[in-house]
């Protein structure tokens, strides 16, 4: 060995110099008793990382969602229920269905309905004499809504008969509760209150803030 290769080593060893092979990021660092360390920074966090992104935000919530009832009636019913319709609507986190608002000019009338029932959260069906045994869509209205009942959980509230003079249940309304909406106001604000309940547990198992 060479003397000036002897100084050289004898020199990194008594220093306890650091040499540092490779960059910052991933290097190897010698020191004075030629021992090494493989060192590295903490590695950056990816952009699309869950730590990166921002809490999930209920979609509900993020949206401002209202409960969707359909008002599923026969058309001789329609002024009573745009009257019940105007005051679901001093609901704020209520917002009906109702078609006479919510079909477009133009649009077709039936598959706008079929859509409605299927992305309702609740059909309330207004039962009459003359709904019951007048034929019309009032009863392909009810179907639709007896089939998306079909797919919810056991226990969902969904439909809700609500009778609007003394008529007939029909047999595939008669599992579900139905509220007389007829009679003196007292009556009638008692009934309301009652579904208010109903559209409210509705609300809450979806999420829907009120």
């Amino acid at each position: 060995m060479s003397r000036e290769n002897e100084d050289t080593n004898k020199h990194t060893a008594d220093d306890r110099s650091i040499i540092i092979n490779g960059d910052m990021n991933n290097s190897n660092i010698i020191i004075g008793d030629n021992s090494s360390l493989t060192t590295s920074l903490p590695a950056r966090k990816s952009e699309g990382s869950a730590e990166s992104l921002p809490q999930t935000v209920a979609a509900n919530e993020l949206m401002g969602a209202k409960l969707i009832p359909f008002l599923c009636y026969a058309k001789e019913n329609s002024s009573g229920v745009r009257e019940f319709r105007e005051r679901l609507r001093t609901e704020t986190w209520v917002d009906p269905w109702f078609d006479e608002e919510d079909i477009l000019p133009g649009q077709m009338w039936e598959g706008s309905v079929t859509e409605a029932v299927h992305n309702s959260h609740a059909v309330i069906v207004f039962l009459s004499s003359i709904a019951i045994r007048t034929e019309g869509f009032f009863h392909k209205e009810l179907k639709l809504a007896l089939d998306a009942a079909a797919e919810k959980p056991d226990g969902t509230i969904f439909i809700i008969p609500i009778r609007l003079d003394v008529c007939e249940v029909p047999e595939r309304l008669q599992p579900y509760q139905y509220v007389d909406y007829f009679g003196d106001d007292a009556h009638k604000d008692r009934v309301y209150s009652s579904l208010i309940k109903a559209l409210k547990v509705r609300a809450e198992n979806l999420g829907i803030k009120m």
